[in-house]
C-alpha cells in the first residue's frame, strides 16, 4: 500500500487522539474475505479493489470530520449512557441502499459526506467526488487510491 495512505491515516489517528478517540480496529481477514464474497454477489460481480481492502485491514471504516469511509459492516458505536455515539455504514449495506434508486446501479459508493458522495462509476471506469443535490461530478480520479487520498486529506482539513 501507498505510503502516503498510511501517512494520512496516522495523521487521522493523531487527530482524532486530540479529541479522545482512535481509528476502528483492523478487519479481520475473515471479513475481509466474506466481504469480498458478498461484494461479488450483491454488487454484480464487483471485485473491492485491493487498496480499500488495505485501508479496511487497518481500520474498519473511518467517520471524521463529517467524512466517512465506509467499513466492511455496518457498525454502531454507543457512549456510556447507551446513546449513538457513531454509526458507519457497511460497504455492501450501503451501496444496496444506494441501488434502491435505478440510476445508482452504474455505481459502488465508498463514502460520503454532508455534501459529497465517493464512488466508482462502473461505466467510465473512473473514481468520482459528486455532490448529494443534483450528482454534480466535482472530481474524478483514475484510481480508488487517488480517491481515498483525496477524501483522506478531506477529513484532515
Amino acid at each position: 500500500m501507498g505510503g502516503d495512505i498510511v501517512t494520512q491515516l496516522a495523521d487521522i489517528q493523531a487527530t482524532q487522539q486530540e479529541f479522545g478517540r482512535q481509528l476502528e480496529l483492523p478487519t479481520s481477514a475473515a471479513e475481509l474475505v466474506h466481504l469480498t464474497a458478498v461484494a461479488q454477489q450483491q454488487l454484480q460481480g464487483y471485485n473491492v479493489p485491493q487498496i480499500y481492502l488495505d485501508v479496511l485491514a487497518i481500520t474498519n471504516g473511518i467517520e471524521w470530520n463529517g467524512y466517512q469511509l465506509y467499513a466492511s459492516r455496518d457498525r454502531t458505536f454507543f457512549d456510556a449512557a447507551g446513546r449513538t455515539r457513531y454509526a458507519v455504514r457497511g460497504l455492501v449495506e450501503a451501496n444496496e441502499m444506494w441501488r434502491t434508486l435505478d440510476y445508482n446501479r452504474e455505481y459502488v459508493y465508498y463514502g460520503e459526506s454532508g455534501l459529497d458522495l465517493y464512488r466508482h462509476n462502473l461505466t467510465t471506469n473512473e473514481f468520482e467526488i459528486c455532490t448529494r443535490i443534483g450528482l454534480v461530478v466535482v472530481e474524478n480520479f483514475p484510481t480508488v487510491r487517488e480517491l481515498l487520498l483525496r477524501l483522506f486529506e478531506l477529513m484532515l482539513e
